[in-house]
């Protein structure tokens, strides 16, 4: 079951549920067509991000499928449990999964993050506060500028 949720961003957000699991989400071209959830979780997953859209949410509790080593799934774990607007360094991460030298694991981990916005790579930046390694049409930076404005 999938669902299009319309973002502020130019994008939808499109989210994937198994029926008991978000197994995937991205930013993807926006339709005209609009779709209804298909079970719960998605009900649930378009409350949540609705709420995330208005400033209401500080952190997503749906249940995730994730899939990747265990050095990648202890990352997007870890950013997961990030709140809205906290943002932390590559190098903060990898001394939050007992790694500390591998920052460039945890880039390459945040290139691959298969749920957009449940795993909020855009609070993951720079030690210097930039947004780094973000593909050129990422919303990364849309993302953070959203959740650093007082608003």
């Amino acid at each position: 079951m999938q669902h299009r949720i319309p973002t502020p961003f130019g994008r939808d957000l499109l989210i994937v549920s198994n029926g008991s699991a978000i197994v995937a989400s991205d930013f993807v071209a926006p339709e005209r067509a609009r779709s209804r959830p298909g079970d719960a979780l998605l009900v649930e997953a378009s409350a949540q991000v609705r709420a995330y859209l208005r400033r209401r949410l500080r952190h997503f509790d749906l249940p995730l499928a994730l899939d990747g080593t265990p050095f990648r799934m202890a990352v997007w774990r870890a950013v997961a449990a990030l709140a809205f607007g906290e943002f932390v360094s590559y190098a903060d991460v990898a001394r939050a999964v007992g790694s500390p030298l591998a920052h460039r694991g945890v880039a390459t981990a945040m290139g691959l993050t298969p749920l957009d916005l449940l795993i909020p790579a855009h609070r993951v930046i720079g030690a210097d506060g930039k947004i780094k390694g973000a593909r050129p049409r990422s919303l990364r930076a849309r993302l953070a500028a959203f959740e650093r404005a007082k608003v």
